[in-house]
């Protein structure tokens, strides 16, 4: 048993580190002031990319609390508040990209200007609570 809840723990913080990367590349792909043909078809891809491993973060999650006799603990607690505030956030970022026209400049600044906050938050926040979580596993 201990073996699968540190394999699932070690897999877990594979998933975080690739998120954190995938997040990284999606602020850079936004930052970037290219014809938004080429912008949104690498912000699909990206994103799509980007909903996998929060689907991975997720599942992975589920099964070292399951392996845990689901023990809430700090950690635990801000992890479940961080997947939920990046999903919450991505289902908006997805419905305003989907609202954004080629020919509207308008809705491509907007979305811009959403996607990157929302990427900034997304990376303080998975640096902030892997830092912490870190620290209280020390």
């Amino acid at each position: 048993m201990e073996e699968m809840i540190s394999m699932a723990i070690s897999l877990h913080v594979i998933f975080v580190v690739i998120a954190l990367l995938i997040a990284v590349l999606s602020f850079f792909f936004v930052r970037s002031d290219k014809e938004f043909r080429g912008f949104s078809n690498r912000v699909e891809s990206v994103s799509l990319q980007y909903y996998i491993m929060l689907a991975a973060l997720f599942f992975t999650g589920l099964v070292v609390l399951g392996a845990t006799g689901f023990s809430v603990s700090l950690r635990v607690v801000m992890m479940i508040a961080a997947i939920c505030w990046i999903i919450y956030s991505s289902v908006r970022l997805h419905k305003l990209f989907k609202k954004t026209k080629e020919v509207d400049i308008e809705s491509q600044k907007t979305f811009k200007e959403y996607a990157k906050k929302k990427y900034i938050v997304d990376i303080i926040l998975i640096a902030v609570v892997g830092l912490i979580s870190y620290a209280i596993s020390l």
